[in-house]
């Protein structure tokens, strides 16, 4: 009865305690929610190893195991005598494959959390009795049911008012996408400041003529620091979130790829901005000693370097939508106010060029459609650039994974 997941209950009467008569036995059910089998499998694809604690026999506990999908031929099972009898270090050493610990007191859950936490593992722990609180705080993420009593609902982390495990896996997903949304967004600022001050760096250190006045630096910064870079991070959730493994918590959210991405992105930037600029100014032959913005002389240089930086944060907002997709792969109109922020970005810029007022606020001069798909074509260069690493990317990591499934 045990191995077909039921508790078993023997059912005796009697006057004395000492000497009851057996009845029978009862099999008691409680199934698990439909949703659960189905939540524990997605997070296990994502890297999250499950394990029971119970105090139901070993027979129930891994016939329940087995039938939720987290007990194979490799799991084994611990009881209350093995942890008991096994020191910290050893149950670390052992604790990987465990998936059910069976017959166990509450002041074993602790001792099973520390094991995991000594293996390097970031451990959430669910219970709803007040023996549970203990191993509840000190598990990484302690984790209450709805019913629980007070006293553990106060010292867990995270409640689960429905009861349904299956909550969890929304809350790996909205972790793991608020993350990603987090890197998107600095990797984003970080690229337009970074460029934004090397091309007034250049400038200033070589001296040659400023490409961009205060007032269209100001601009940029509002725009960049506005809607564009807002919308970042509401990014919708990526379902594919969960196929990725859990990230160390010890690494830092700047790694030696992305700092690469950041700075190969605003090197592309500052490169096409100013040549731009210096090309357009080449065709305006100005005389040696002429100052640029002065009675309109290389207005139209400028507002060609302008539009161009203006355009090279639409495309590279585009790009830090995702760390990994190529624009072919996720939903573009998936984030409307990433659309909206981008399309009246864009509509701003234009009015900046061909509005008279806002022309001679911001020293602009209007463009020809030559210019203007120039400027677009040249700030283009930085939606290939990574486009082709993130192909790269992909590529690369199928080549490892193939190279792994031969071996």
């Amino acid at each position: 009865m045990g191995e077909q997941s039921l508790r078993v209950i023997a059912l005796a009467y009697g006057s004395n305690l000492g000497a009851l008569t057996l009845v029978g036995m009862v099999g008691i059910i409680d199934p698990p929610r439909e949703e659960v089998k189905a939540a524990i499998e997605e997070v296990q694809r994502s890297g999250v190893h499950v394990a029971m604690i119970t105090g139901d026999s070993k027979e129930t506990a891994v016939a329940i195991a087995r039938e939720l999908g987290f007990f194979n031929r490799d799991s084994i099972a611990l009881s209350y005598k093995d942890v008991h009898d096994l020191s910290e270090t050893e149950l670390a050493d052992r604790i990987e494959n465990v998936a059910v610990f069976y017959r166990m007191s509450p002041e074993h859950k602790t001792k099973i959390i520390e094991a995991y936490q000594r293996r390097g593992h970031v451990v959430a722990m669910t219970g709803d009795g007040v023996n549970d609180a203990p191993a509840l705080k000190r598990a990484d993420i302690g984790i209450a049911m709805g019913s629980a009593a007070d006293i553990t609902r106060d010292t867990a982390e995270m409640i689960l008012v429905d009861n349904n495990f299956a909550t969890i896996v929304s809350a790996i997903e909205e972790g793991k996408s608020i993350y990603n949304n987090i890197k998107n967004f600095l990797r984003f600022q970080l690229t337009t400041s970074i460029a934004t001050l090397s091309i007034i760096a250049s400038s200033t250190v070589f001296g040659l003529p400023l490409p961009l006045n205060p007032i269209q630096i100001l601009w940029i910064n509002i725009i960049m620091d506005g809607p564009p870079a807002q919308s970042l991070g509401v990014e919708p959730l990526d379902r594919d979130v969960m196929k990725r493994p859990p990230r160390d918590p010890r690494a830092p959210v700047f790694t030696r790829d992305m700092v690469v991405t950041i700075l190969l992105a605003a090197f592309i930037m500052v490169a096409g901005t100013l040549s731009t600029f210096y090309a357009a100014l080449r065709l305006e032959t100005l005389p040696a000693d002429a100052e640029v913005g002065h009675e309109g002389l290389g207005s139209r240089a400028s507002t060609m370097c302008f539009t161009t930086f203006v355009m090279y944060q639409m495309f590279n907002a585009l790009n830090c939508r995702s760390e990994d997709k190529g624009i072919l792969h996720f939903n573009i109109w998936g984030n409307m106010f990433f659309v909206g922020a981008v399309g009246g970005s864009i509509v701003l810029q234009l009015a900046a060029v061909y509005v008279p007022l806002l022309q001679s606020l911001f020293g602009t001069v209007s463009l020809s459609f030559g210019d203007l798909f120039t400027c677009i074509l040249v700030s283009s260069s930085v939606l290939a650039f990574d486009e082709g690493r993130k192909f790269y990317m992909k590529r690369s990591r199928h080549r490892h994974n193939r190279g792994c499934i031969d071996l």
